[in-house]
């Protein structure tokens, strides 16, 4: 692994010189624990291991990069929330200061009796005092928080390239063998793992994008009642909502969020009705070798009913049942906000409406727009290369919006 993509992920505690599998258990057990900087630095320490005698680009290796990609995620994340709940904290502390060193100052307004001039020149001179430092402390405190903000954004632009590593990687298996569900599934998890970056950065577009490719890839192998589905879903609802104009496609998502829930809940309750009814899961096959849909679920959804037992069935019909509700509410609250795309401008309505006019006639000047299958997404994210390998993706990738269509309006306006 190049040192670009490490350099900001490690940390002052080194991990002590053990082997590339120790340091993954340690990883594993770390990031199951949340001390998720104890994940990176230990995942780092295999990576570094591994690459060198496996080579950067190694199949063998795409699953320790997503690893890796999501604890470095994690960490990001944590540290984000950490800062959020002590800013307020500190400015807290910071009106105390500012309140208690205003005391002596003022203090010092009747005391002028021995020398009213020598009193004044040290009012003003501690008065200035203060100020200087409170300034000083202002600016240092400013520059802390510009340095953290950097340090933030190294994170998530690390974990970036990371799961774009894997992602490559993983595209290219599927490529190769289009029929391998296990490197569609994986495929599919770091889909959704960049769009949760791209989510907490605020590219929203291109978290739409990555979100539409791993729903897709999801959606082709596992069932309905999967969690997965509704995770996927629910996700893609949220970035939806936070885009302009996309209210109508986040309601949208956010129903089929609660459709798999609810398919979910029959599940479990048929389970617990009747666990006769249902076989365990096939565990797949170690040579890989496709078996349709049965075999993805047992291999890649671990959280199969099959596979549960009558308490884990029972704890997660009291879970599902309280996110059911909460689904419902936020399906409600998104039906009575208010439609963006009426609260436009004028001008852009009329651009709306001329463009839909030149849409419809067939001008042979006006070539009409392609629309691509959304599995095509995969292939359409690689950067064009010489030896045409996978390669890294920028992450504000999908911000080319609206040419053509700025086009058309030109010309119709000419």
């Amino acid at each position: 692994m190049s040192s670009s993509n490490t350099g900001s992920a490690k940390r002052d505690s080194p991990v002590p010189d053990i082997s590339p599998d120790n340091a993954i258990e340690h990883a594993k057990r770390a990031f199951a624990l949340k001390k998720y900087e104890q994940a990176v630095d230990y995942y780092a320490t295999a990576l570094e291991h591994l690459s060198r005698t496996l080579g950067e680009d190694s199949p063998e290796i795409a699953d320790l990069y997503f690893a890796y990609g999501k604890s470095l995620l994690e960490n990001a994340i944590s540290q984000s929330s950490v800062l959020g709940k002590d800013q307020p904290e500190e400015e807290g502390a910071e009106d105390d200061k500012g309140s208690s060193s205003n005391g002596p100052i003022l203090s010092f307004s009747g005391d002028a009796e021995e020398g009213v001039e020598d009193g004044a020149v040290d009012l003003f001179a501690e008065a200035a005092k203060e100020v200087a430092e409170a300034d000083a402390a202002e600016a240092g405190e400013e520059d802390d928080n510009d340095e953290e903000d950097a340090e933030l954004e190294d994170d998530f632009n690390a974990a970036w390239e990371v799961l774009d590593l894997a992602r490559a990687i993983y595209d290219k298996q599927h490529d190769a063998d289009a029929s391998n569900e296990d490197v569609a599934l994986k495929l599919a998890d770091c889909y959704i793992a960049l769009g949760d970056v791209s989510l907490e950065t605020e590219k929203f577009d291109q978290g739409i994008t990555d979100y539409e490719v791993g729903l897709t890839l999801k959606s082709n192998l596992l069932p309905l009642s999967s969690r997965q589905i509704a995770e996927a879903h629910y996700k893609l609802s949220i970035v939806l909502d936070l885009t302009p104009g996309r209210l109508s496609d986040s309601i949208k998502h956010a129903d089929q969020a609660l459709r798999s829930i609810e398919s979910r809940l029959e599940e479990l309750k048929l389970a617990k009705e009747n666990p006769s009814s249902l076989t365990k899961a096939v565990k797949p096959d170690p040579k890989g070798k496709g078996k349709g849909k049965a075999s993805a679920v047992a291999g890649i959804n671990s959280d199969a009913v099959q596979n549960m037992s009558a308490t884990q069935i029972e704890g997660e019909l009291k879970e599902l049942a309280e996110l059911k509700e909460e689904l419902a509410l936020r399906i409600e609250e998104l039906k009575m906000a208010p439609n963006e795309t009426l609260a436009g401008s004028a001008p852009a309505l009329a651009a709306q409406a001329l463009d839909k006019e030149l849409a419809s006639k067939s001008s042979p000047l006006v070539p009409a727009a392609v629309v691509n299958d959304l599995t095509n997404m995969v292939r359409k994210k690689k950067a064009p290369t010489t030896d045409g390998s996978s390669a890294k993706r920028k992450a504000n990738d999908g911000e080319d919006s609206g040419s053509e269509k700025k086009l058309k309006l030109d010309a119709g306006a000419s």
